[in-house]
């Protein structure tokens, strides 16, 4: 399986020239991450302003960013920086606002922030589009759960009901050429808590002969950092945001021991989620669209998620809210699950099967597992005089158009393919997509990265944007294109001299 490399810092640092001392702790910067990632638009300058949650002594100065692909570094610009609270006001760091350049590309990056104490970057953590106003769909994903890099089921999994991070390499290539805004992630991204009970999958960790196991809690936390990384390396090549929240297999429920122990492990792993992969809770807007995510497994978490709901709700510029969480109730588990009395639509995950779940007074709807073909649900939002609509809850959802697998039997045919290696690294001048699904993506995305020059869309698609790269040499043309359904496009490129 081939995973991507981070970025070096080595490659920031002598691209930008970045103020600080030589330290790099990643660590420090608590938010956007890969889970909870900020997302900005074009489209007017203060909606190119990336919020920055960072840790740092209150004596840091000359904060500095950039943002970074694979080709290029953009530096931002300071717009404000003030030491006060971070982590939802529970312990001291820095609020700073840094805005993108109005000539970014509208692309997927790093982020790398500098002070005189450090370096600290995160990645895929910055997106870039390019009107928050602009019609966009999103792909709802549920139960990962990875526990092995490998598969031995045709559907992905490792044996079954288990995930791998061979399959969420295999839905790269769909989910960057479909190019949804984000995509959104309800919970249960990795799956090690069955160590708590010292049976569930614990031989697929390494552990011979089958049967119960009792765990030790170094054991249980080597489990879970085991599965963290591969889970975030197995990442690397999405082009698009993935906003999370975790589910039961990743944050264990309040009181719940390790098997034959008294530790009671929810505390231990609700810290190591939010070191590893970030805030439990947490919303993000879009303008007028407002987004929260829930982790369900704590009292505190309901509390923060239930004030800033409230607050959401006594705002009248705000015209859309969408929720996402694990579930809506458990008899398995103490649920501390936010269901609001309004919203306009909730996507949830943990039932491993697809399902519309309420109604009224607005829809619930469930998807997944992910980890069985890659299945996805796609839930399109038009922008309206007086908001936002979205397709899917016009009426109750035609399951056999909107939910679908990504892949085939050992992730041999994408659903959504192209006929060259890498769509966001194309070095020839044309390409064609073919899409097996039933539904068109109008917003599609595909990157040539050729010879530098100036470069105008021939055939079948839109340049968003063109800037040079690779010690200039090279210019990038990234293409917005329409793939039909159940069809095929050819998208060209050729250049102007």
């Amino acid at each position: 399986m081939k995973i991507r490399a981070p970025l070096s810092l080595l490659f920031l640092l002598v691209n930008f020239h970045l103020a600080a001392a030589e330290v790099r702790n990643d660590s420090a910067l608590w938010r956007p991450r890969l889970a909870t990632p900020a997302i900005v638009a074009l489209d007017t300058p203060e909606h190119r302003d990336i919020s920055i949650e960072i840790k740092a002594s209150p004596k840091a100065y000359g904060w500095q960013a950039v943002v970074t692909n694979d080709l290029k570094t953009w530096p931002c610009e300071l717009v404000s920086a003030k030491f006060s609270t971070i982590h939802q006001g529970t312990e001291p760091g820095w609020q700073i606002k840094f805005r993108v350049p109005a000539d970014t590309s509208p692309e997927l990056f790093h982020l790398s922030v500098a002070c005189n104490e450090f370096t600290s970057t995160q990645h895929q953590s910055v997106s870039v589009i390019r009107a928050f106003s602009d019609d966009f769909y999103v792909l709802h994903l549920a139960d990962e759960q990875i526990v092995n890099e490998k598969h031995t089921d045709p559907s992905g999994q490792y044996f079954q009901m288990v995930g791998t991070a061979e399959e969420m390499v295999w839905m790269q290539e769909p989910i960057n050429l479909i190019h949804p805004r984000f995509a959104f992630i309800t919970g249960d991204q990795i799956d090690y808590n069955g160590a708590l009970d010292g049976w569930n999958n614990w031989h697929n960790w390494g552990y011979e002969p089958g049967g119960h196991k009792v765990f030790s809690e170094k054991e249980t936390l080597e489990i879970e950092t085991r599965l963290a990384k591969m889970y975030i390396e197995s990442h690397r090549g999405y082009r698009v945001p993935y906003v999370e929240t975790p589910g039961n297999h990743d944050v264990t429920p309040e009181f719940k021991p390790l098997f034959k122990s008294k530790t009671i492990w929810h505390p231990i792993s609700a810290k190591f989620y939010e070191e590893n992969f970030g805030q439990r809770s947490w919303s993000f807007r879009m303008d007028d669209f407002y987004v929260l995510l829930h982790d369900w497994s704590g009292r505190k978490m309901h509390e923060w998620a239930t004030a800033d709901y409230t607050a959401s709700l006594a705002d009248p510029s705000i015209h859309y809210r969408l929720v996402g969480q694990h579930f809506v109730e458990s008899k398995s588990f103490d649920s501390h699950a936010f269901i609001p009395d309004k919203a306009d639509l909730m996507l949830v995950g943990h039932g491993h099967g697809v399902k519309t779940i309420q109604t009224d007074p607005y829809y619930i709807y469930m998807d997944g597992p992910a980890f069985r073909y890659g299945t996805t649900g796609f839930f399109n939002f038009r922008k309206t005089t007086d908001g936002w609509s979205c397709d899917q809850t016009q009426t109750s959802r035609d399951v056999k158009k909107d939910v679908w697998h990504l892949f085939n039997d050992n992730g041999i045919v994408k659903k959504v393919r192209a006929d060259q290696p890498d769509a966001m690294n194309i070095a020839k001048n044309s390409v064609t997509i073919t899409n097996d699904l039933p539904e068109e993506f109008y917003d599609g995305r595909v990157r040539f990265v050729l010879p530098k020059g100036k470069y105008r869309a021939t055939q079948n698609g839109t340049i968003l944007a063109q800037y040079d790269c690779v010690n200039d040499s090279k210019t990038a043309v990234l293409v917005k294109v329409v793939i039909p359904a159940n069809g095929s496009v050819r998208v060209e490129v050729e250049s102007t001299r």
